[in-house]
């Protein structure tokens, strides 16, 4: 709901009509045509203007132009009514985001692209007036990085766990088990390229990390939408949507959300298609490689770029309970860098604290009426979730999993629990995220609460 303030000026008549013209006077190195142009915005009081002026303060932030940058956001202020306190780069980016019935003037997508071919030409082919758009454009940022400028990893080089002196066993790794192969990617490879097309047991994937939001997804790239043709395969686009990077794939250059495996711009936009997930872990080295003694682990001297991969580019960010960019959709149920275990299930989402996972060992519950057990490492928090159909078990000190019922023993495997009598129970697609990651794009998400004990 609006507020007073904004609901008045939504209401009040402008004195003159003002257009993407008079914004664009703010990019001119004349004081006189910028004051001019102020002069005639705050007149106007034209709100379907704020998404623009905010792309304009924040181009002149890159550019470390502080004193026009102050001078858009005091436009702001008079527009709205709102005062932006220390951070005016962040509180506009999260007015315009919060405000989603403050719908841009017409021609915005043309604006907005005029803008954002300062940061790189390739932009353009993105921001395109003709296309569909999925998410709102108001809320697509700059991430710092031109198109590619995180460069993935294609088809990098593997070797076999016991050469992989190069990690040590506490390093964190995504674990990947398609059809017998298991692959470990290790985060200090996948932090500065976010991105990973590869072939594992046969099968065409693409691993999408997205570091800002902690959450790495695995998708199937063989869609049936390429029948006859090459899977798909990504980049990184350098544009984010909530603190999200929009990831775009390489036949129709159309970009698509990171977290739901969609494609939310482009010549796909109104495809309707969906990639599969499936599953993968967030583990230890040590763990991984004990579980997968015949695992393959990417070569660090063979992932087809130069660099020095001993120290992620993140590690401030990490360990920093601070977002690095506007983030407007979250909820003080958890600390927005919490990690969880996050999963859909017949189109429900819900989220795990991971500290309750690991302190539970194994969790049963159920979304939308279908039945899960989830068996996470408490020392690793690494998680897995599978369908239960009904069945309790207990974790036996070796691992396995005991039928309260029968007594019979379960297996834990990576992509299915098989019981002694060889039934089995199928592995479900999940994934790490922080929680502001997750909130931001599921905010009616359940959120599990463990039994009191």
């Amino acid at each position: 709901m609006l507020n007073f303030a904004v609901m008045f000026l939504i209401l009040a008549t402008p004195t003159q009509e003002v257009g993407w013209g008079d914004v664009e006077k703010l990019l001119s190195d004349h004081d006189g045509t910028r004051k001019e142009a102020i002069e005639a915005i705050e007149e106007a009081s034209d709100l379907s203007l704020v998404a623009g002026l905010n792309d304009v303060m924040y181009l002149y932030y890159v550019g470390r132009n502080g004193r026009r940058a102050n001078e858009i956001s005091e436009l702001l202020e008079e527009l709205t009514g709102e005062t932006p306190g220390e951070s005016p780069r962040r509180f506009w980016g999260e007015w315009v985001g919060r405000h989603e019935d403050v719908e841009p003037k017409t021609g915005y997508l043309a604006f907005k692209r005029s803008i954002f071919v300062n940061y790189d030409a390739a932009f353009r082919g993105y921001l395109n007036p003709r296309f569909k758009f999925r998410i709102r454009p108001e809320e697509i940022e700059w991430g710092g990085v031109p198109k590619d400028g995180i460069a993935a990893l294609d088809e990098p080089g593997f070797i076999p766990a016991d050469e992989a002196d190069y990690l040590p066993d506490e390093e964190r790794v995504f674990g990947v088990f398609i059809n017998g192969q298991a692959k470990a990617y290790p985060h200090l490879i996948l932090d500065p390229h976010e991105m990973s097309n590869d072939v594992v047991g046969g099968v065409p994937v693409s691993l999408s990390y997205c570091t800002l939001c902690g959450s790495g997804i695995l998708y199937r790239g063989d869609h049936p939408s390429r029948a006859g043709k090459k899977p798909f395969t990504f980049g990184s686009s350098g544009l984010l949507y909530r603190s999200n990077k929009l990831m775009y794939d390489r036949p129709t250059n159309s970009l698509w959300n990171n977290l739901t495996g969609e494609p939310v711009a482009g010549r796909l936009a109104e495809s309707g298609i969906k990639l599969d997930m499936l599953p993968l872990v967030v583990t230890t080295w040590g763990e991984w490689r004990a579980k997968h003694p015949d695992t393959l682990i990417v070569d660090v001297t063979n992932t087809g770029f130069e660099r020095d991969y001993s120290k992620s580019p993140y590690e401030e960010y990490f360990a920093s309970p601070d977002t690095m960019f506007p983030v407007w959709l979250d909820d003080d149920a958890l600390e927005a860098k919490d990690i969880v275990f996050a999963i859909i299930v017949n189109g429900r989402p819900k989220a795990y604290p991971i500290e309750g996972l690991k302190q539970e060992g194994l969790t049963h519950d159920a979304i939308r009426g279908k039945e899960i057990v989830i068996v996470t490492n408490p020392r690793s928090g690494a998680a897995r979730a599978y369908e239960s159909r009904g069945l309790r078990f207990t974790l036996a000190e070796d691992g396995s999993l005991v039928d309260d019922e029968s007594g019979e023993r379960w297996e834990v495997h990576e992509d299915y629990l098989v019981s002694k009598s060889g039934r089995g129970l199928d592995r479900l697609p999940a994934h790490n995220a922080y929680w502001f990651g997750w909130y931001a794009f599921y905010p009616t998400t359940d959120l599990y609460e463990p039994a009191a004990r």
